[in-house]
């Protein structure tokens, strides 16, 4: 397959900036993944359909429930669309955009680097009220990973009773049902299976999964 000297460029870019950090590129997609277990960062170098060029967004998906796709949970665009015009005009715009990707990326990784802040963070950002059935399952999950099981009950309950009856929305409610049904510890042992799951659809690789470990 012939490939398009823009996304050429896009691509040298995103690896010489993303790639030190440790991000991967998924596959020969626009997309770069930060591996991080039970979340992933993905800068997403979105192409136009009717020109040549980038967007950039970049975005939280959380791995705590299987599924095949990454789900732009917490997103960002971060520029709008940059045309390619030549080649040397655009290599400059491809890096500038790819530190901004890093930029981003490095700043999920701090505000999601301690269980408590990682709460705040989520629950200050997640968007879509009591009605939204993935707000409720993404708030619940952030609480018991900061071990918050009272408030983590709550976003739950909000989740199961939200008036969405259609078929993806009534397997969510299972999942919840399955997992508010054990006590704490095995809530904990369910939510890292369920990870180990989702990053399995994925084919990513396995790893241990550090998820609401208490803190010594």
């Amino acid at each position: 397959m012939v490939v398009s000297i823009h996304n050429k460029l896009i691509n040298t870019a995103a690896r010489e900036v993303l790639k030190p950090i440790n991000m991967v590129r998924k596959g020969q997609s626009r997309l770069w993944l930060d591996d991080n277990g039970w979340w992933m960062a993905i800068a997403e170098f979105q192409p136009s359909q009717w020109s040549k060029g980038t967007y950039l967004n970049v975005a939280v998906s959380w791995q705590w429930y299987p599924r095949v796709d990454y789900a732009f949970d917490l997103a960002n665009r971060e520029s709008a669309f940059v045309e390619f015009e030549n080649e040397e005009t655009f290599m400059l715009q491809a890096r500038s955009l790819a530190e901004q990707a890093k930029q981003r990326v490095l700043y999920y990784r701090d505000e999601l680097s301690s269980p408590q802040r990682a709460k705040q963070f989520v629950l200050a950002n997640t968007a879509g009220g009591s009605q939204h059935i993935w707000a409720g399952l993404n708030k619940g999950m952030i609480c018991l990973y900061a071990r918050d099981f009272a408030q983590a009950r709550h976003f739950f309950a909000e989740a199961l009773t939200c008036n969405d009856d259609r078929a993806w929305a009534m397997e969510v409610k299972t999942f919840i049902q399955q997992l508010v049904s054990l006590p704490p510890a095995e809530q904990l042992m369910f939510v890292k299976r369920a990870v180990a799951q989702s990053r399995q659809l994925k084919k990513r690789p396995a790893i241990d999964i550090a998820f609401g470990e208490e803190l010594e």
